[in-house]
């Protein structure tokens, strides 16, 4: 597949630190192609900004031209724009394209020293917004551009046009850095350690990491965690040259040292949750929407089931999971896990309940932890993965491995190098592989080294479900699995 290209816009810093240098590396790093696009020769110094050294409005426009001749231009990021008639002719670019752009107004430096003039502002704010995806700024650029530093000064932006603005929190104070996301329809915060040391570009570089992201067609909010980890990987690899410390450019390698933290609200920061542990390897975990279903299975030696009832009359499923809690009792070591019915299953005195990702904005999380039950969470993506370790559950579920019609599903089916990335990722934490595996998917997934292997049709609508059972025991045995179960594996 061709490398996107990025078209990168801002000025150069003659140390090579930030501004294009930094943007150019970034998105050469990320998998992207950086077409470069000066719009000033700058004089800065780490006593701060000189001068900008802006080029003419015809050379600006020449070089426009060349840039874009002979690419087709996946995403734009956007730094500084030195002078009003630069930034209009941006603004009249951008007019005839429905590209991705991501702003990172420098509207001064973070080193000290000149800044950009009031034109700039006003061409932003009344022509740029508009067209722009995702704005960047930090506290002060905020104050600059909305003339006020709440979140109504977001509200603001986003009425001008803007789709979407992440609030950066590098000018803020604490142990914890929260950079807030706000698109008026979704709301969260990117947290992570705050460092005790500054490094230079680091605001261009999370600009251009999330233009590279979009330019390869990941969604927003994916682009935007796997921007924040990169920054974040190289913040912590960052290198003392001359009086700074210098970024280190590196392919991303995502771990939880560098994923941040998502928070739904910002009242939930720094909030923990102690959810009881399982066994690394689930081993074969069927999900059944009947409490009979759980009798079959556990006669074929499966020991890890979950319960999804499809009603909204809680009295029907507390009945049902009460049922389903006294047949588990009459098998050795079962887990059993409840989908959605989290304070059912807490009267019940289930092993464990299941959330989907939506399921999290209702659940009573702290009560299900209190109660002394397991935790598990559905993830699709990576800003799921993010959000579910900051939960710290007791296992991740990761789908749809395959292709499945047990219902709509808005993602493409994840694949076997994505298992194996979040088994990497997730180290101790059990992960579930689940999305229309069967017997014969099943003994390729072996393969990954997933120890825990969950299927919704696979078992129940089989013709011979004992059979079924058999041949993945075999591929997943439990340690106590009766011989009786095995008899016929292949």
């Amino acid at each position: 597949m061709a490398k996107p290209v990025v078209l990168l816009i801002g000025g150069l810093d003659p140390q090579g630190a930030a501004g294009l240098t930094a943007d150019i590396q970034t998105v050469n790093q990320l998998g992207g192609h950086a077409v470069p696009l000066v719009t000033c020769l700058t004089e800065q110094t780490a006593d701060g900004l000189k001068a900008l050294n802006p080029l003419s409005e015809n050379d600006f426009a020449k070089q426009l031209e060349c840039c874009t001749a002979d690419f087709k231009i996946a995403a734009v990021k956007i730094g500084l724009l030195p002078n009003a008639k630069i930034a209009k002719i941006v603004a009249d670019y951008l007019q005839k394209t429905a590209l991705p752009v991501v702003l990172d107004p420098l509207l001064s430096a973070s080193s000290g020293g000149q800044g950009v003039d009031d034109g700039v502002i006003d061409v932003i704010n009344q022509q740029l917004l508009p067209y722009i995806a995702l704005l960047t700024p930090n506290l002060p650029e905020l104050q600059h551009l909305a003339c006020s530093t709440d979140k109504q000064a977001i509200n603001k932006l986003l009425a001008k046009g803007v789709k979407a603005c992440l609030l950066k929190d590098g000018h803020g104070n604490g142990r914890q850095s929260s950079d807030f996301y706000h698109d008026g329809n979704e709301q969260f915060y990117l947290t992570t350690a705050r460092y005790e040391f500054s490094v230079r570009g680091t605001g261009c570089v999370l600009a251009s990491a999330v233009a590279t992201y979009l330019a390869r067609q990941f969604a927003m909010r994916e682009a935007v965690v796997l921007a924040r980890s990169y920054l974040n990987q190289g913040y912590l690899a960052a290198q003392t040259v001359g009086p700074y410390r210098l970024f280190q450019h590196q392919p991303l390698q995502l771990n939880r040292a560098v994923l941040p933290e998502v928070h739904i609200a910002q009242r939930a920061i720094g909030k923990t949750y102690s959810f009881p542990g399982c066994p690394q390897q689930l081993g074969i975990y069927p999900v059944v929407d009947s409490v009979e279903w759980l009798s079959k299975c556990f006669e074929q030696g499966i020991r890890t089931i979950q319960l999804r009832l499809k009603t909204d009359d809680n009295q029907l499923a507390q009945t049902e999971i009460n049922k389903a809690v006294a047949i588990a009792a009459q098998y050795p070591d079962i887990r059993l896990f409840i989908n959605d019915h989290w304070q059912q299953a807490i009267d019940a005195g289930a092993y464990g309940v299941h959330l989907g990702q939506e399921d999290l904005y209702q659940a009573d999380l702290g009560a299900i932890a209190d109660a002394g039950l397991r935790l598990g969470i559905s993830t699709h993506s990576y800003w799921e993965l993010a959000r579910a370790l900051t939960i710290a559950p007791s296992y991740i579920a990761l789908g749809p491995v395959y292709a499945t019609d047990s219902k709509q599903m808005p993602w493409q089916p994840q694949g076997h190098d994505k298992l194996i990335e979040w088994q990497q990722i997730l180290g101790d934490t059990p992960l579930v592989a689940i999305g229309g595996i069967d017997v014969t998917r099943a003994r390729s997934l072996k393969k990954t080294g997933v120890g825990s292997v969950a299927m919704i049709s696979a078992i129940t609508r089989a013709d011979d479900y004992q059979a079924v059972c058999r041949d993945l025991l075999a591929l997943w045995p439990e340690p106590d699995t009766p011989a009786s179960a095995l008899n016929k594996a292949v």
